[in-house]
């Protein structure tokens, strides 16, 4: 049960909680086709009338997220690949060592669970298997700056050691001491709004803005190893690319990450 913030001055209830129900979609908890709670769950749940409930959901149907069936309930829309992203190339070598240099990991917790539907399709992993995912906070002057939940499977994940995690980056402890040999990643990067769980890990208030990076890693033969949701502190974090320039083949311009 989350109890959503009211009173003089602060955001709408039904906004935030329209915000929490569109960072669980962008976030993969609910699926593509895959119906959310009843808005009397969702009053239950979040504290709040039945006309907040509502409009929340209403207003994410007019966004085109979700979509009504008459009889039987509110679903995630199957139509949400079209969205536009800008694409970088860079070296893997970037990823192992960023953002461990200054900042202090502490390990929420290591445990072998049943992934979301999300997890299981980018792992490619068998109907019903399991997987070990690792929650960690990294801070800098004691204060929570990044909130990172790795997904692993399972042959991989029981080889990572907790004491490991506290001194090398996770793509650092793949290559080096399991093994892997690592071939690249693919990163997109969204602004989200901080749910319960989210926000009690970075130590900010329920609908914070919160950038969310999701990488998901390949050994050699394209094979994927890792699936990572990282949740970042706006106030305490700056992302900088910088990029290069030149002509393609067919005279059009590109841009890249430059290494």
């Amino acid at each position: 049960m989350y109890t959503l913030r009211s009173g003089k001055g602060n955001i709408p209830l039904y906004f935030q909680l329209e915000q929490i129900l569109k960072s669980k979609i962008i976030t993969g908890e609910y699926m593509p086709g895959e119906q959310i709670p009843t808005e009397k769950d969702l009053c239950e749940v979040y504290q709040v009338s039945s006309i907040t409930a509502r409009q929340a959901v209403l207003n994410l149907v007019k966004e085109g997220l979700l979509v009504r069936l008459p009889g039987k309930g509110t679903f995630v829309t199957e139509d949400l690949a079209n969205i536009n992203t800008l694409e970088f190339s860079g070296k893997i070598s970037d990823l192992i060592t960023d953002g461990l240099k200054t900042q202090e990991v502490k390990v929420l917790s290591i445990k072998q669970i049943k992934p979301p539907k999300k997890i299981s399709k980018f792992l490619r992993l068998k109907v019903g298997a399991e997987v070990i995912q690792v929650r960690r906070t990294r801070n800098a002057n004691n204060s929570p700056v990044s909130y990172i939940v790795n997904y692993l499977p399972i042959e991989t994940g029981v080889k990572i050691k907790e004491e490991d995690l506290q001194k090398y980056p996770m793509l650092q402890i793949l290559r080096d001491q399991v093994g892997i040999p690592l071939s690249g990643a693919i990163q997109y990067i969204e602004a989200i709004i901080a749910d319960y769980d989210i926000a009690s890990a970075l130590s900010v208030s329920i609908t914070s803005p919160i950038l969310y990076i999701e990488t998901l890693v390949f050994e050699k033969g394209k094979k994927p190893v890792e699936f990572v949701q990282t949740f970042i502190r706006p106030d305490r974090y700056k992302y900088s690319v910088k990029l290069s320039m030149k002509r393609g083949p067919k005279n059009e311009v590109l841009v890249t990450r430059k290494e």
